[in-house]
């Protein structure tokens, strides 16, 4: 029995630790995306091709 109890523990355990390492890549990169404003750097070379497909669709209301 001490043998099983032994097992799950470590699966646990290494279960626990590939979680952490997820969560601790997760918060890096969206806290490099932050500190460099990456977001709407991004934004800034998207939007340009995003208003040239909105522009070519067809409007029921015009504001």
């Amino acid at each position: 029995m001490c043998k099983c109890k032994c097992k799950i523990a470590k699966a646990l355990g290494k279960l626990l630790l590939k979680l952490l390492a997820v969560v601790l890549g997760f918060f890096a990169v969206t806290f490099t995306m932050y500190i460099f404003n990456l977001d709407m750097k991004l934004m800034a070379v998207i939007a340009p091709w995003l208003e040239k497909w909105y522009d070519h669709l067809e409007h029921n209301q015009y504001i």
